[in-house]
């Protein structure tokens, strides 16, 4: 009776050991998973931050009437447009005699971006960042 008791308790402080190994190991695994998790969602947030500037230092110029032919308003709509040929037909941009533009679409286009990198983060965190049984 006793050995029985002994094989017991032996079996069971056994079971306790790799139960607490297992938890252990997942905490592991999923504090590795939410670092990259983390670093993945800084990168998304980073490159949305940077579009939404370029497209915004667009608006700024072309509200200002910003001479095209100058270097840096050109490589700021060459960099910007590239970001905004899927809304450039969306709606017609009012403008006015001397050169200013109000560029609806590209302000349409900063709410699309960050909408869809809000959306991809959050996929991302559901997807990936729970711990799964």
């Amino acid at each position: 009776m006793a050995r029985e008791k002994m094989v017991r308790e032996t079996q069971v402080v056994e079971s306790d050991r790799r139960a607490t190994q297992d938890r252990q190991f997942r905490q592991k695994e999923l504090a590795k998973r939410q670092i990259v998790l983390r670093k993945a969602t800084n990168f998304v947030w980073w490159f949305t931050g940077i579009v939404e500037g370029l497209i915004g230092l667009r608006v700024v110029l072309r509200m200002l009437a910003a001479n095209p032919g100058n270097p840096f308003a050109d490589f700021i709509y060459a960099l910007s447009g590239a970001f905004l040929w899927p809304f450039q037909t969306l709606v017609n941009n009012p403008s006015s005699e001397g050169g200013v533009v109000l560029e609806v679409t590209s302000i349409i286009a900063m709410i699309v971006y960050l909408l869809l990198a809000w959306v991809f983060v959050e996929l991302l965190w559901l997807i990936l960042g729970r711990e799964r049984a």
